[in-house]
């Protein structure tokens, strides 16, 4: 007994697919109707933070997700499902499974660690943001919302087929992106 055959393509929740492309200072939109997986994942790994910066998936005038930057490996990931409450992709928090004495030591040693380097930083404001170029414009994002893009491909995945933020995740209710 085998699969049923598959005689279309499931459709996905996303029904636009938006990608910019910029030669200096103008942009040439591409507009892909009723999107595929693959051509809404190559998109965003195109992303390179120089000419092609920003990646957006619509499903209607209230519910969509962009994704932007792409330079050195480090995304954006911004969603709204009623055009009112944006959501920011937060990068993870890495944690390890405590099988010892020893790896409970090494989890709190690392947080510890990160707590400090946050605190030390935290009084100047360019170490925890990364520069990412978003539609075309370069802006300082914070560090807590530069992901990667495995995350970004899960997320984007997870909204296009369902139109659901990916609840694995971590995602904070955004009041502003750039940091000035």
């Amino acid at each position: 007994m085998g699969l049923p055959p598959a005689d279309k393509e499931e459709r996905m929740f996303v029904s636009k697919l938006y990608t910019d492309k910029w030669t200096g200072n103008t942009n040439e939109e591409n507009l892909i109707e009723d999107p595929n997986w693959q051509q809404i994942k190559t998109s965003i790994c195109e992303l390179d933070g120089k000419s092609k910066t920003l990646v957006s998936l619509e499903a209607d005038d209230e519910s969509y997700m962009m994704i932007g930057g792409g330079n050195n490996g480090q995304y954006i990931v911004t969603a709204t499902l009623d055009h009112e409450i944006f959501y920011s992709l937060l990068h993870p928090v890495d944690y390890e499974v405590a099988k010892s004495d020893t790896s409970v030591k090494k989890i709190n040693l690392s947080i510890f660690y990160q707590a400090l380097i946050n605190t030390n930083s935290n009084n100047i404001n360019f170490a925890n943001e990364k520069k990412l170029v978003v539609g075309g414009q370069a802006g300082n994002y914070s560090e807590k919302i530069c992901v990667n893009l495995p995350q970004c491909l899960i997320a984007s995945i997870t909204f296009a087929e369902s139109g659901e933020l990916e609840p694995l995740f971590t995602w904070e209710q955004d009041e502003s992106l750039v940091m000035v």
